[in-house]
């Protein structure tokens, strides 16, 4: 064994730790502290170079999304708990936005760019008042609002809104187009990993219920949201929502009234029917029909579906009966 003396042994020393910080150094250029961003291993967590970077010091880059990481979201909920519900939702994001874009697979273009997504669980933004998440199309954006339980009951909805309203060829209009679509692709179409993570939203008292009422995944032990769905939707359908505030397809809350439900419109349905509406008209007058229509003006389904649209209802409400019996659901 060869001795050193204290000196070489302390030059040795020396050297050794100004090649760590080097090295560090070089590592982090670019991207934050591993350790510190609890970076998932398929999508490190770098250093934001837009002009943004002030609000939104971090970004996360994955094949189908740009994530911009605001710095007062990071110290509202701790930075552990922020990365680590990060790290969470990354897990689902990519199958998910797959999902979405095979099922729309015959109204889109072979590429489809990465959609920009913000957090901002500050509720900066005014619509944070009114909603979870929110697709702005004017700027091509997903914005998250309330946290990473919120963003994974909402983020699939947002993203069929980016495919339909700025990628697809026939682009979908503001209301029962677009809400109905998103709707049906996110909740009745795609499996939505991110939403059974979360039980939708529901407490446990609530997910019991609907485990008694048949809305079970019994291999995923979670709600299924396509059963959730329809046997929501012939509640609705009965006139259980008459008298009862809710929020619709024109983006307000407004009261059922009877006049709604024995007269109803497009513009006055909740999202619940329109998604399974939605599923009526793709079954009934087919996927490329509807597809094709996402553009229209809601006066013009008369002319498209040869009825008007309280007929649609009527027979959408028949329709959604056979689907509640054939799943096996209960009232």
């Amino acid at each position: 064994m060869i001795r050193h003396s204290f000196r070489k042994t302390a030059v040795m020393i020396i050297r050794q730790l100004l090649l760590v910080i080097l090295l560090a150094i070089l590592a982090g250029c670019g991207t934050k502290d591993t350790a510190s961003a609890n970076d998932s291993d398929d999508y490190p967590v770098e250093e934001n170079q837009r002009d943004n970077k002030t609000t939104y010091p971090y970004v996360v880059h994955t094949e189908s999304s740009t994530w911009y990481l605001a710095a007062d979201d990071i110290a509202l909920l701790g930075e552990e708990a922020y990365y680590a519900g990060l790290k969470e939702i990354l897990q689902d994001v990519e199958p998910d936005f797959a999902d979405a874009r095979e099922a729309l697979a015959g109204c889109l273009p072979e590429e489809i760019p990465p959609v920009d997504i913000y957090t901002d669980f500050c509720g900066k933004a005014g619509i944070s008042e009114i909603a979870g998440a929110y697709y702005n199309p004017r700027s091509n954006f997903i914005k998250l609002f309330s946290g990473w339980d919120m963003a994974k009951e909402a983020l699939l909805h947002e993203y069929v809104h980016y495919l339909t309203m700025h990628c697809a060829e026939t682009q979908a209009v503001e209301g029962f187009w677009a809400e109905g679509i998103a709707e049906y692709v996110s909740k009745l179409v795609c499996k939505n990993r991110m939403l059974r993570s979360v039980n939708m939203g529901f407490s446990d008292e609530e997910a019991q219920f609907y485990k008694e009422h048949g809305a079970w995944d019994n291999e995923e032990d979670c709600i299924d949201p396509k059963l959730f769905y329809y046997g929501t939707a012939q509640i609705i359908a009965q006139g259980q929502l008459v008298g009862t505030d809710y929020f619709s397809v024109s983006d307000v809350t407004i009261t059922r009234t009877p006049q709604i439900q024995q007269n109803p419109r497009p513009d006055k349905m909740s999202h619940i029917e329109a998604a399974c509406i939605m599923a009526y008209l793709i079954e009934t007058y087919s996927e490329d029909l509807v597809l094709s229509s996402l553009d229209s003006k809601t006066e013009e389904m008369e002319t498209i579906f040869r009825k008007p649209f309280n007929e649609i209802y009527t027979d959408w409400t028949e329709w959604n009966t056979g689907k509640f019996e054939e799943l096996g659901l209960i009232n």
